[in-house]
């Protein structure tokens, strides 16, 4: 009897499938936080690329623009290429050829997608041409927190997990914990889409989903921001997670009074 031929690696193949791209996920996230640092260097207000991807690799970039305002939705646009035809960026801190080079390396895969930094060019009659590239906020917890604290003023933290599904992170709800040591159950929008229980609307869930598995995909931020809770009992298969709000402007200026 011949000798049994073994693969270099016992690992299931789906799990070295799943590695392979949960590693894609972590590289291609921190490059695109390389890109949002360096842009933020030259354009402090940037939130926005205007891009379009060609053959792979190649990539355009048509301009960068600010955050929206809020009452009329609008962005402005704080550099546009087209407009520089001497070059003058290149005496600036933004080096444009080294930014177009490095989108170039992360657009043209599907790693991004998930996670909401692709979106459609806000313009119509762009769209089938040019992508929206969002950059990530300066503190992904805060902005949680901010996003939690519009719809539940008195919330703490929240108490999540983080699944494979499909070989990707998913991420799901459980509860939000509360300023006086009361708790929000929060509705599984997977298992309960229709539950009117939801603390916010159901477009606020892929928001949070997005910014809560680019915290767990970022192994640095992880490890800053989420602990291992044990004390919470769940439904759901997976390990669960919780993120502790930082303090707001108003409590910390109350705790100074007192």
């Amino acid at each position: 009897m011949g000798k049994q031929q073994h693969r270099p690696t016992q690992l299931p193949l789906d799990e070295l499938a799943t590695a392979y791209v949960r590693a894609g996920e972590t590289l291609f996230l921190a490059v695109h936080d390389d890109i949002a640092a360096r842009v933020r260097l030259a354009h402090p207000e940037a939130a926005y690329l205007e891009v379009s991807v060609h053959e792979p690799g190649a990539v355009e970039l048509h301009g960068i623009w600010s955050v929206r305002e809020p009452e009329s939705d609008i962005s402005h646009v704080l550099y546009n290429p087209h407009d520089d035809a001497d070059g003058s960026w290149r005496d600036g801190p933004l080096d444009v050829d080294e930014l177009v080079q490095d989108l170039g390396r992360i657009l043209p895969h599907s790693f991004l997608q998930h996670w909401g930094v692709i979106q459609p060019h806000p313009v119509l009659e762009h769209r089938n041409r040019r992508r929206w590239v969002v950059l990530p906020p300066a503190d992904r917890a805060a902005t949680v927190a901010e996003v939690v604290r519009r719809h539940v003023p008195g919330a703490e933290s929240l108490v999540c997990r983080f699944e494979v599904d499909h070989g990707r992170i998913a991420v799901g709800f459980e509860q939000l914990a509360l300023s006086g040591g009361g708790t929000v159950g929060v509705p599984c929008p997977h298992c309960s889409p229709e539950s009117e229980d939801s603390p916010w609307p159901h477009d606020v869930f892929h928001e949070l989903a997005h910014l809560l598995g680019q915290l767990y995909a970022l192994p640095h931020l992880r490890a800053r921001h989420l602990t291992l809770c044990v004390d919470v009992e769940s439904h759901h298969e997976g390990q669960l997670w919780q993120l502790v709000f930082p303090y707001r402007e108003s409590a910390l200026t109350e705790a100074t009074r007192t």
